[in-house]
């Protein structure tokens, strides 16, 4: 029998476990507090706290990046079904206290959830006073079983994808973009091909990326060895490393363009490395004029994304 009485987690809330959901998924305090519109300090003392009261380490720092302990991914399950139940409550709880009758379920995948989907969302219910929503960020398996069971009305995804429950369809037929600082070399070409990057610091995709195989491909085709630094699937993570001086990555364009105000610039890379973003809606169900509108919306916002 496990001693419970020996984690006392009164004293821990929704708040520290949002932390440390956040830090797990874009492997970065600063990059967490960005996605949770806090401060870093703040995520940085409600991860200290919750560490506290377990009693073991949550993440090490490594390589530019928080990593996660394999206690931490051991919890990380548990806490992502309790996670989910504990806001559809809140949410619930809010729209009978507000007498709110339309509602918003999304989740989504890191790249589309860093800034465009946050900002767009935003704009969107300006627009509409009386919708609410709630966003979740989650990987691209969970999302689809998450959506299949209607816990969301709406999941961003990267494709191809084949879950029984939900339908899908082609959000964005994005391409790769080659993200780097300014003062790079490659920053005067227009179109960056897999023989410039030969020799290079580059920070590669990871081998859990969906984008992994093609790069790959389009690289070996080449000849093309790139001198990888730091190897990561989260496009955040590889953008986050590149502002800080290490190479340049291969990325989608929606998170290339959330990095501008770090003092990235991207340009073209030839061949396309494709970045498939599709939208999931659960099977069966009977799709609200909110979310038709909310995706027709969506599909014109993403066209400002699109490289000039």
């Amino acid at each position: 029998m496990l001693a419970l009485e020996s984690f006392d987690l009164t004293q821990i809330g929704h708040k520290h476990w949002e932390a440390f959901n956040a830090v797990l998924h874009v492997g970065s305090f600063t990059q967490a507090a960005r996605l949770l519109r806090t401060s870093q300090p703040s995520i940085s003392r409600l991860l200290k706290e919750l560490q506290e009261r377990l009693g073991f380490a949550l993440f090490t720092r490594a390589d530019g990046r928080s990593w996660p302990t394999a206690e931490a991914l051991a919890l990380h399950d548990e806490v992502e079904r309790s996670f989910v139940g504990l806001e559809r409550i809140a949410e619930r709880a809010a729209q009978i206290k507000e007498q709110r009758v339309e509602q918003l379920r999304i989740v989504s995948m890191p790249a589309l959830a860093h800034q465009f989907l946050p900002a767009a969302l935003a704009r969107f219910l300006k627009q509409h006073r009386g919708v609410a929503a709630a966003l979740q960020v989650q990987r691209s398996e969970t999302i689809a079983s998450w959506v299949s069971t209607r816990q969301f009305d709406i999941g961003f995804a990267m494709l191809p994808m084949e879950k029984p429950g939900v339908d899908i369809e082609l959000f964005d037929p994005a391409i790769g973009v080659c993200v780097m600082l300014p003062d790079h070399p490659l920053a005067a070409r227009d179109v960056i091909t897999p023989r410039d990057l030969h020799g290079l610091a580059f920070v590669g995709k990871g081998r859990d990326s969906f984008a992994h195989l093609p790069l790959q491909r389009a690289l070996d085709d080449a000849g093309s060895v790139p001198d990888i630094r730091v190897d990561t699937p989260i496009a955040a993570v590889a953008c986050e490393l590149v502002a800080n001086g290490v190479g340049v990555t291969i990325t989608d364009r929606f998170t290339a363009n959330a990095f501008t105000s770090r003092g990235l610039i991207s340009r073209r890379f030839e061949p396309d490395v494709p970045y498939n973003f599709g939208v999931l809606f659960p099977s069966h169900s009977q799709r609200t004029e909110l979310v038709e509108e909310f995706i027709r919306f969506l599909r014109a916002e993403s066209l400002n994304c699109r490289p000039a």
